[in-house]
């Protein structure tokens, strides 16, 4: 029973450190909170640290991923926004590893990419999808898990697959 109470306590303490000293943490420990951490509260204060912004009453499920450079915001999450486990969010695409692969002209023209992502209000993001750079997805959408979305995502409507794809409005005329 002592053991028990003592992990209880030191549990405890760790959460309220966490809580209280996220703008000392360095980056890599706010990144391994941010993923793992299985309170969404202290999940959601370290994503702001890694440039998100999370609206009220919004919480997103373990495996959120932000990829990103630099320290400014890219993500801007509404109030309402339901985001199921392992979500990718990629705000910035390169072939960071490649050195020739990044001067052929197709791959800086099309496929090396950077844009802030935006999601509005009341929206449902499935499990494991990935949102590309510069992605509006639209006020009470759906994206359906699995979804690679490429394409800005209109309101009210449901999208699908890969890449992600128009399957319904949700709104009747």
């Amino acid at each position: 029973m002592i053991f028990k109470k003592s992990l209880k306590f030191i549990d405890n303490y760790i959460y309220k450190f966490c809580r209280k000293y996220v703008d000392i943490m360095p980056e890599r420990f706010i990144k391994i909170i941010a993923f793992y951490h299985p309170d969404p509260y202290l999940r959601k204060q370290y994503y702001e640290n890694l440039g998100v912004r999370m609206g009220e009453n919004t919480l997103a499920n373990l495996g959120l991923t932000v990829v990103r450079t630099g320290k400014s915001i890219c993500l801007y999450i509404g109030d309402n926004v339901s985001i199921a486990p392992n979500v990718v969010f990629i705000c910035k695409s390169e072939a960071n590893n490649g050195k020739e692969i990044n001067e052929i002209q197709y791959v800086k023209d099309v496929l090396t990419k950077e844009g802030i992502i935006i999601v509005e209000d009341d929206v449902w993001i499935g499990a494991n999808a990935t949102i590309m750079p510069g992605i509006t997805i639209g006020k009470c959408s759906i994206v359906g898990a699995g979804s690679v979305v490429t394409i800005d995502i209109e309101p009210y409507s449901v999208y699908a697959g890969v890449p992600a794809r128009k399957i319904r409005d949700l709104k009747e005329n």
